[in-house]
């Protein structure tokens, strides 16, 4: 099986040893921003709401190792260091014959989280954070088509064009219906927003403020 993996990091040097530990390859979308307020950021203990995220094409059978070293090596469980996840993907034509792929299933870890994923028209991505906010969810990360260049970004296989800004939220499972329903309340494809929603399972997560 395979997976994405996705670290929202500022420290590159050491994520560059994991991943050449494990052989990988990776890239990077250092254009994105937290979106959380200046009082959470402060009870989050983050100096600095400008994000690094990281991404990459993982067999599964290595997961739980990359985590332990992500928490030795980069102290991501430390509060507001950072955060990393792991997303189920169902093939990749791209990788699969690269790296191969495990049957193995990751048995110590209950999906308890969702990651949101709100793409809508440059400006409103505030407005999505306070939609999330209202419904229980505390902080996320607005990744920026325009600031990367006229062509847009890709980011896990989804295109964000230049005029258009992405918002990650990772919530409990148990609240992602309601934080769905007031994101496509307040920034839907029936707003000025033309908000549009998915949601993706989370395998695996590390980082966030229990």
């Amino acid at each position: 099986m395979i997976k994405l993996l996705v670290i929202i990091y500022n420290k590159e040097k050491r994520l560059k040893l994991i991943f050449r530990k494990y052989n990988l390859n990776y890239q990077i979308m250092a254009n994105a921003m937290g979106t959380a307020n200046n009082k959470i950021l402060k009870y989050l203990g983050l100096n600095s709401i400008k994000k690094n995220i990281y991404y990459a094409i993982i067999p599964s059978n290595i997961e739980n190792y990359l985590f332990n070293d992500l928490k030795l090596w980069c102290n991501i469980e430390k509060k507001g260091n950072g955060i990393a996840f792991i997303v189920p993907i169902s093939s990749s034509s791209k990788f699969v014959g690269e790296i191969g792929e495990s049957g193995e299933n990751n048995k110590m870890f209950k999906k308890e989280y969702e990651l949101i994923v709100t793409i809508v028209s440059e400006g409103f991505s505030d407005y999505v954070m306070h939609a999330a906010h209202l419904a229980g969810c505390n902080g996320g990360t607005v990744i920026k088509g325009r600031s990367v260049g006229s062509h847009g970004t890709i980011f896990m296989d989804i295109s964000i064009e230049p005029e258009k800004e992405m918002v990650l939220n990772i919530v409990p499972k148990k609240i992602k219906k309601e934080v769905m329903e007031s994101i496509t309340k307040y920034c839907g494809v029936k707003t000025d927003a033309r908000g549009v929603l998915i949601s993706l399972p989370i395998d695996n997560v590390i980082g966030l403020e229990k």
